[in-house]
């Protein structure tokens, strides 16, 4: 956190004159979690924010009958490495359709040359704008 202020990706604090606390006033606050919302700083600069990753039980629990349940699977093969990532990075229900339309809309020339961790930060970048909007 220190460093994206630093950068200036995060408004600083103001400081209290009596005990040189700092605080944040419900405006900077507000903004400042407008740019983790948006992934996009006060300098303009473009963060990634990752959600936190849910635990992972040691093999040696005893699992329950719903842990043992698959989930129905609910997409194509197409993109199954890309939506397993983008739901690990926070996006649910993503379908092999959406992938197809940001991946157009990132890469109107093709991906061709690009690399898959390129087109997965931009397809990632792309429908979290859209989230943003609705």
């Amino acid at each position: 956190m220190y460093q994206l202020l630093e950068q200036g990706v995060l408004l600083k604090p103001v400081y209290l004159i009596s005990n040189k606390q700092p605080v944040y006033t419900k405006e900077m606050a507000m903004r400042n979690l407008q740019v983790k919302h948006n992934n996009v700083g006060i300098n303009g600069q473009i963060v990634m924010f990752y959600s936190m990753r849910p635990q992972i039980k040691s093999s040696k629990t005893k699992r329950t009958t719903k842990q043992q349940t698959e989930k129905p699977v609910k997409f194509s093969n197409k993109h199954t490495d890309h939506i397993e990532a983008l739901e690990s990075l926070g996006l649910e229900n993503v379908t092999a359709e959406q992938i197809d339309s940001a991946i157009v809309k990132c890469f109107p020339d093709g991906t061709e040359n690009v690399s898959e961790d390129e087109i997965l930060r931009e397809v990632f970048r792309y429908m979290k704008c859209l989230e943003s909007r609705t």
